[in-house]
């Protein structure tokens, strides 16, 4: 288990897929962006629906200290119960024996805990996936998502009290690169 946890636009889509394809075996995929897209646009994946308060939103009702814009997705009671399936559905591929790549924003310090459950007697590596605030902006300029994003998590998903076997910032070297440092950490384990 590898369990990739960042800002958006931090690079943990990029590292997941070149640990994907750095591997000598299969790594299954799953990320956050997947639960979203299967989000009925009513309840929201980001698309402020009709019952979006009940599933997932963007609050952008917020600016930061020094007045930039702040975007923070928030969910309701059935977000709540969807990000807890997607957390039992993934780790089910883990369970089943298959090693699982998981691309996370905790968008509140309870996921981390919850996703520790749903994975347990499992051995996960919580690697910490960071970049310059400024380099996480320039990335959701360039992919069109909401200004304000990436700054309105960027400390956010880190606080949730659990120390990370690893910190990899993606401005560092290659996606592959990082990729095959994550995988030789992973087998010293």
């Amino acid at each position: 288990m590898i369990f990739l946890n960042g800002t958006s636009s931090a690079g943990k889509t990029a590292l997941a897929r070149a640990i994907q394809d750095e591997s000598d075996i299969p790594f299954v995929y799953w990320g956050v962006d997947i639960l979203f897209s299967l989000v009925p646009p009513n309840w929201g994946g980001g698309r402020d629906g009709p019952l979006s308060r009940d599933g997932f939103w963007y609050d952008r009702t917020g600016d930061d200290a020094d007045g930039y814009p702040s975007v923070v997705i928030r969910y309701g009671e059935v977000g709540r119960r969807m990000l807890r399936s997607a957390q039992i559905a993934a780790a089910a591929f883990a369970h089943g024996g298959d090693e699982l790549v998981i691309d996370e924003l905790l968008l509140t310090p309870d996921l981390l805990p919850q996703w520790m459950d749903a994975l347990s007697g499992l051995e996960v590596l919580l690697v910490c996936v960071t970049c310059p605030l400024a380099v996480a902006e320039r990335r959701e300029r360039d992919r069109r998502n909401p200004n304000g994003l990436a700054r309105g998590h960027y400390r956010l998903v880190h606080h949730h009290g659990t120390t990370y076997d690893m910190t990899v910032d993606s401005t560092t070297g290659t996606p592959a690169e990082l990729a095959k440092a994550v995988l030789r950490r992973q087998r010293v384990r």
